[in-house]
């Protein structure tokens, strides 16, 4: 935009329009910009050439992209004395609960620039424009007030599901985690030790990727005699610049084959279990067991696991999976034979799907006694 003018018309005041922070200002009237939200300058003497934009603007302006809750000191704004003299900035939030600025006010000489932080309360809203901050500026002759907006994220998480693989007195497990909407994601590690037995060592795993699964014991097996021991499970999440302590969680369990509380996983964008039926067919008091299963949306698709638990023998629990899909059939023992020794005793059959980064991101379990002849749908 060219320089403005002043022009003398003998018997009337002088006019002048300029810009301010992206609002045509005329004569001291303001005009609404292009946030939605209202500027106004007023000046007896006009000494900078302004701009529409908001870092060139008698105050100019950089804004931050966006901002996360419970996170202190992000970048909000950078401010910028375009005029030729001293200006007494101030700010503040529009809405106070939703966080606090490191500064509030500030004398800002010509050509100088002040960033200004703000701490986002925990619980504050999230979305587009959902953070509004006021600026004023007074100067030589020169009143500025502008409103700007910068967008709240929603924060990052990270999930986590343990899977107690506890069997005959030896304790094991499988770890998967999720983070999400964490941009600058560089790590997360998972320390997981046993609180009982002294002679068993902590075991950290540093994982890259956002989500992925992890065996404990590494490398398979179980620690041995640990049936009943208590674990615990700590996971810390770092981003470029170092651990992101509000992600960081603990869960204690006991090794006993019953799988802790733990988070879903699953997206709506992740392969999905529509249905399973498990028939039980005896001969002899020789058990059987078939499951039939579809899945949908395949593209991150890796496998399916189904889990045959025996609630009262141990010995006799299996974990098989199949890589069939939409529709595939997993058979306990093996197909042709049958498991001896287990008529009457109870089943828990649970089908989790798993992406192609490891982790279960669906499931489903059922209930179902060896010896019943009998045919059991989920869901």
């Amino acid at each position: 935009m060219g320089r403005n003018r002043r022009r003398r018309s003998r018997g009337g005041p002088t006019r002048r329009s300029f810009l301010a922070g992206g609002a045509l200002i005329a004569g001291g009237v303001a005009i609404r910009s292009d946030t939605g939200a209202f500027s106004q300058v007023n000046a007896g003497r006009l000494t900078h050439l302004a701009t529409s934009d908001d870092d060139s603007a008698l105050l100019g302006l950089q804004r931050t992209d966006a901002v996360r809750p419970g996170i202190d000191d992000q970048h909000l704004v950078d401010l910028t004395n375009n005029t030729d003299g001293l200006l007494e900035v101030s700010l503040s939030l529009s809405n106070p609960g939703q966080g606090e600025l490191s500064d509030t006010g500030f004398a800002l000489a010509d050509g100088a620039t002040r960033s200004v932080a703000v701490s986002v309360d925990r619980d504050s809203s999230t979305g587009e424009a959902a953070l509004p901050f006021e600026v004023t500026a007074s100067g030589d002759a020169v009143e500025i007030t502008l409103t700007r907006a910068v967008t709240v994220t929603d924060p990052p998480v990270v999930s986590e599901q343990i899977r107690d693989r506890t069997r005959n007195g030896n304790a094991a497990f499988t770890i998967s985690y999720r983070v999400r909407r964490l941009p600058d994601f560089d790590r997360i590690e998972i320390e997981v030790e046993n609180l009982d037995a002294g002679y068993i060592g902590k075991e950290t795993y540093v994982q890259t990727t956002k989500e992925g699964s992890v065996s404990y014991p590494r490398g398979g097996g179980g620690d041995g005699g640990a049936d009943g021991d208590t674990y615990e499970f700590r996971f810390r999440v770092y981003d470029q610049s170092g651990e992101v302590t509000e992600l960081y969680t603990e869960t204690t369990t006991t090794a006993d084959g019953e799988n802790p509380p733990g988070d879903d996983l699953g997206s709506e964008d992740d392969p999905k279990l529509v249905g399973f039926s498990v028939t039980n067919d005896e001969q002899y008091t020789n058990n059987r067991f078939t499951v039939d299963y579809e899945v949908t949306r395949l593209e991150e698709f890796d496998e399916v696991q189904v889990e045959f638990d025996n609630t009262e023998r141990d010995w006799a629990d299996r974990t098989k999976s199949s890589d069939d899909a939409p529709t595939g059939t997993v058979v306990y023992p093996a197909e042709g034979q049958r498991q001896g020794g287990v008529d009457g005793n109870t089943y828990d059959v649970t089908v989790e799907v798993y992406n192609q980064s490891g982790i279960p991101v669906d499931s489903g379990t059922v209930e179902i006694e060896a010896g019943s002849d009998e045919t059991v749908e989920w869901p």
